[in-house]
């Protein structure tokens, strides 16, 4: 019996012989992994095929490369159909996964006890087991072997990206051909690119952008950027990384592009794969903690002002009632990315902040911080968040009642007062920290 099987699940394999060998008499079993190390190993499985009787094919990730395994099934099955009619195929996989297509007509064995009972019996048939205990055991047995594909190895998460096709002989390095193609899944290409088909070209990419005043030069010198690393990629030259990001519409949500992979497809086309990271700002470096975390909250701050405080302050009534899904992500988004770069790239304690300032002004500080903890909650529950803690979920649909425009309408005043406190103090202080360093830096006495 052969078992055909992916790198990665040699130890499902494995465990899979040792409990079947401990429950069969002479059933000889093969794995490629016991080939002689420096012997032709492609004439050596060759020969294993030739002599097996039966072949299980393991197969878990339905998402992997299954060609050499696929090839091992085909050898098998044309010696078959030539010379033993009477050997046997299966595939064995997780319940909740297909055989890959080629196989779709041979038999399959999904690990569910009674299928695998099942095959078990079919298998003991086969291979002349005649004592009891052997099949006695058949339902243990099959719950053990069941338990080895208990994982199902769909993947659990994949950064978005899009592929960029374009031809190698570039002569600009600010721009690609008006007729590059850029393809991606649909979620990805509709939110950025304006298309609801998983391809575009590049000069319908540069025209959706230029739609969007506000965030249009900002997503065109990001395709600069990207374009300017394909060329490099084109001319086997250092690629430096894209610094840029790429608004979605108008914003407040953003992407990172970020050249992953680049081949060459045809003498005179590469493929790029350009990976979409949602992102949320930068932080600081080699700087006290207090001024941090001082210089932290300033920029987060101007971010919640230019970000949150103008745009949907003074228009919650009329955004609710245009789009009130919409308003509720756009928020959502804006909130989320603002305290995402606090908390993972910045540098925001309250104690820190404290020690920024001096005592004579902890106290002022200290009560805008109790009043931001008592109107951030009425926020998130004015776009129907109740758990401050769980931000990151489907925004709700629908149209916002009355009272929640009123509790939405009212936390955003309150924030743009807080907003405006807290920035008039902060941007003072942090002046006058940063004139002492200068003062001090140049041996001038800062008092």
């Amino acid at each position: 019996m052969f078992f055909s099987h992916k790198v990665n699940d040699e130890g499902v394999t494995r465990s899979l012989i040792k409990l079947l060998s401990r429950h069969t008499e002479n059933v000889r079993f093969s794995i490629s992994e016991q080939i002689t190390r420096g012997s032709p190993w492609r004439k050596s499985i060759a020969q294993q095929l030739t002599d097996a009787k039966f072949l299980v094919l393991v197969f878990t990730d339905p998402h992997a490369n299954w060609g050499w395994c696929l090839y091992e099934s085909g050898f098998f099955d044309a010696l078959s159909q030539v010379s033993k009619p009477s050997s046997r195929i299966w595939c064995l996989h997780h319940a909740a996964t297909s055989p890959p297509s080629p196989l779709a007509d041979l038999q399959s064995i999904p690990a569910k006890t009674q299928d695998v009972e099942q095959w078990l019996r079919e298998l003991f048939k086969e291979t002349e087991q005649t004592k009891s205990e052997f099949i006695d055991d058949i339902p243990t047995l099959a719950e053990e072997i069941c338990r080895l594909f208990s994982v199902d190895q769909k993947p659990l998460y994949s950064q978005r990206f899009v592929k960029i096709k374009a031809n190698s002989a570039l002569i600009s390095p600010d721009d690609l051909h008006g007729d590059a193609v850029v393809e991606g899944d649909n979620q990805l290409m509709s939110e950025v690119f304006g298309t609801f088909n998983q391809k575009t070209n590049w000069h319908a990419v540069k025209e959706h952008f230029r739609t969007f005043r506000n965030s249009s030069d900002v997503n065109i010198t990001t395709l600069k950027e990207i374009s300017n690393a394909i060329y490099c990629v084109a001319k086997h030259a250092i690629v430096r990384p894209i610094q840029g990001i790429v608004f979605v519409a108008q914003g407040p949500k953003r992407y990172r592009p970020i050249l992953s992979t680049a081949k060459q497809v045809t003498e005179d086309e590469i493929e790029c794969d350009i990976m979409f990271v949602e992102e949320a700002g930068g932080h600081l470096q080699n700087i006290p903690k207090s001024s941090e975390a001082l210089l932290t909250a300033i920029r987060m701050a101007t971010r919640i002002r230019w970000e949150i405080v103008r745009p949907f302050a003074p228009n919650v009534r009329c955004l609710a009632r245009a789009d009130a899904r919409q308003l509720r992500v756009d928020l959502q988004t804006c909130l989320n990315n603002v305290f995402l770069e606090a908390g993972f790239r910045g540098n925001f304690s309250t104690t820190d902040l404290l020690n920024a300032f001096d005592d004579s002004d902890k106290d002022k500080l200290l009560d805008i911080v109790e009043k931001w903890n008592d109107t951030y909650p009425k926020i998130w529950r004015g776009i129907g968040f109740t758990d401050t803690r769980e931000t990151f979920g489907e925004a709700p649909d629908g149209p916002m009642t009355p009272q929640d425009v009123l509790l939405l309408r009212a936390a955003l005043q309150e924030l743009e007062i807080l907003n405006r406190d807290f920035l008039s103090m902060a941007v003072a202080r942090g002046q006058l920290l940063i004139q002492r360093e200068l003062r001090a830096n140049i041996g001038i006495d800062p008092d």
